[in-house]
């Protein structure tokens, strides 16, 4: 073997690292694009709900369409990436992760069911959704751990946690418009 055999495989190496960051990269930009279009639902929800079925049911069902292109989105890419990634550190956490999140993603169509017949409290619904947002955020977490350059994997942590307060002042906002929408605010709120 010589230094040219072991230089070829170091570019290699990279390239493969390079070819699984872009996958990790377009996962994080898909499940961005999911995470604010569930939120959206969520608020569409809540305002349904607390308006006692009477209002926002076609916002809602129009953002509903929204989120089912985000998830096939969401899924398209995933194939694509499992494709790429193979195996690397961090990576049983970053697919258990992701496979919480596929998990949890496919409940969306019973909730909705229980939400147009108002079967759950404003809560539990915002609860549930929550749920689902947080499992895709703890994918985005993952991948911090999984990207090989120190400063990808600051640049991925802070948008995790831009994407975090995001998240928290979306649960008030949708709690909060939900008492709009009923006219009052319980202390569950």
């Amino acid at each position: 073997m010589s230094a040219a055999d072991f230089l070829v495989a170091s570019k290699r190496c990279e390239i493969q690292g390079l070819t699984s960051f872009l996958a990790l990269g377009e996962l994080v930009s898909a499940i961005g694009a999911l995470v604010h279009a569930l939120q959206r639902e969520r608020g569409a929800s809540n305002m349904y709900l607390a308006s006692g079925g009477q209002d926002y049911q076609d916002r809602w069902q129009a953002i509903q369409k929204q989120v089912d292109r985000e998830t096939a989105n969401f899924h398209q890419t995933l194939s694509r990436a499992n494709a790429e990634l193979g195996v690397f550190s961090g990576g049983a956490r970053l697919f258990s992760r992701i496979a919480s999140a596929v998990h949890l993603l496919t409940g969306i169509a019973v909730l909705r069911g229980q939400v147009l017949s108002r079967k759950l409290a404003l809560t539990k619904v915002t609860d549930a959704y929550s749920q689902v947002i947080q499992s895709l955020l703890g994918v985005v977490f993952e991948t911090a751990d999984a990207a090989s350059d120190p400063a990808i994997s600051r640049g991925l942590v802070a948008l995790f946690n831009f994407m975090q307060g995001k998240e928290l002042a979306g649960q008030e906002r949708a709690l909060g418009s939900a008492g709009f929408a009923a006219r009052k605010f319980t202390s569950e709120q």
